[in-house]
């Protein structure tokens, strides 16, 4: 219960009646302990599998379906982080300060240094984020494979190999990310702001609550015919960019003109399974319901311009998610009055994912949802839309303070 709801001792003791909440705090200590002692060394962790099992049994279908798996091993590092209060000992407040969440947390994460090693053989591969960067030459002079999604650099733009070899890696690092939210979900003891007594004890608690979501939760399973689209479209070329780029659209001034819902009528037509195909899965779907709410102003105007100077051609501009000022030019050519993922034929955007031709940036995702779906609704509504009226009702601006005294 405690690991569950994440409730204090208190709250616990009052719930199931006990008579102190040092009560709590003796029967988790025993069910820790017999955990420790009688669960997970038999049944948890990598002293209890084989090779064999672990690529047959512990290997994700998209990943086997993605990299034709056979007789290599497939590793997928993350780590994930624990929030904690403050503490009084100065040393290990400044060693788990985190200069990027500006808050003391630490960050579970488990190795094996005994017992790793014995699983692993020339060719096997590890699948890293960028923070792993440091690391990845390293592994490769162990002649271990390492999958990362492509770092940009200086450049403006990945190119189209980049780009889609990137999204077959974030297409399989998917899963641990999932688990990790399903373990703070499930687990709300995780997610809260832990107290510091109970830090010493961080590790066990992820250990126990990946054990029971390895052995009764649910596996994840992705549709074939994704799988199928990104291996078809895996080494095609963005026909579309290199157009633009040769035309110079990119700099050439046209007249644009915002978008309404009776525009581009003859825009094909797509059920809800077909964004997700064209989009590899269903985070961009939920991503342009977000960036689209973003772009309609308090009258319900939507900031995308557009211009067809060209025969099934859209030239389009979008505003940045992220940049105020920042607007990136977006092309779209489809086969009108069409029906399916084939009708949008080639697609390309000046950001920094634009050239891709697996899946699409959330500025493509944005407006082929709307042209598909959001413009014969009503209203778009702003995902918790409350939150953004909370700084009007008083007329009031919030200010953060970078120079402030309170750490």
């Amino acid at each position: 219960m405690k690991l569950r709801t994440g409730n204090s001792n208190k709250m616990i003791a009052s719930i199931l009646q006990l008579e102190n909440e040092q009560s709590v705090s003796d029967y988790s200590a025993s069910i820790i302990k017999s955990f420790e002692n009688d669960i997970l060394p038999f049944y948890f962790g990598l002293h209890v599998l084989n090779r064999d099992d672990l690529i047959q049994n512990h290997t994700t279908e998209i990943t086997k379906k993605l990299f034709d798996v056979r007789d290599n091993l497939f590793l997928i590092c993350d780590g994930t982080y624990a929030r904690h209060q403050k503490s009084t000992n100065n040393e290990y407040q400044r060693k788990s300060f985190s200069g990027q969440k500006k808050v003391p947390l630490c960050k579970p994460f488990t190795i094996y240094p005994n017992g790793l090693s014995k699983f692993l053989t020339e060719g096997d591969t590890f699948v890293l984020d960028r923070g792993f960067r440091d690391i990845k030459d390293a592994l490769e002079k162990k002649k271990f494979t390492v999958l990362m999604p492509a770092l940009k650099g200086k450049r403006k733009q990945l190119s189209t190999k980049e780009s889609n070899q990137s999204r077959f890696v974030t297409k399989i690092r998917w899963a641990v990310e999932s688990v990790h939210g399903v373990l703070k979900q499930k687990y709300r003891l995780l997610d809260h702001k832990i107290g510091n007594k109970l830090i010493p004890k961080v590790g066990i608690y992820f250990r126990i609550a990946s054990f029971l979501n390895n052995t009764f939760g649910k596996r994840l399973q992705s549709d074939v015919e994704i799988v199928q689209r990104m291996h078809n479209q895996k080494d095609a070329e963005n026909t579309l960019a290199i157009e633009a780029e040769e035309k110079g659209w990119f700099r050439r001034k046209l007249i644009f003109k915002n978008i309404t819902g009776n525009d581009l009528l003859d825009f094909p037509e797509m059920t809800e399974k077909d964004m997700k195909i064209f989009f590899t899965g269903s985070y961009q779907l939920s991503q342009a319901v977000s960036y689209l709410a973003k772009m309609v102003d308090k009258n319900g105007k939507l900031n995308i311009e557009y211009v067809k100077d060209e025969k099934n051609v859209l030239k389009l501009k979008v505003p940045s998610r992220h940049i105020f000022r920042t607007t990136y030019r977006c092309f779209l050519r489809y086969t009108p009055n069409s029906i399916g993922v084939s009708g949008v034929t080639h697609y390309a955007c000046e950001c920094a994912n634009g050239r891709r031709t697996i899946g699409c940036c959330s500025h493509i995702a944005a407006i082929i949802y709307y042209l598909f779906f959001a413009r014969y609704l009503s209203k778009i509504f702003k995902p918790a839309e409350i939150l953004s009226d909370t700084f009007k009702k008083d007329n009031s601006i919030p200010v953060i303070e970078s120079d402030s005294d309170d750490d």
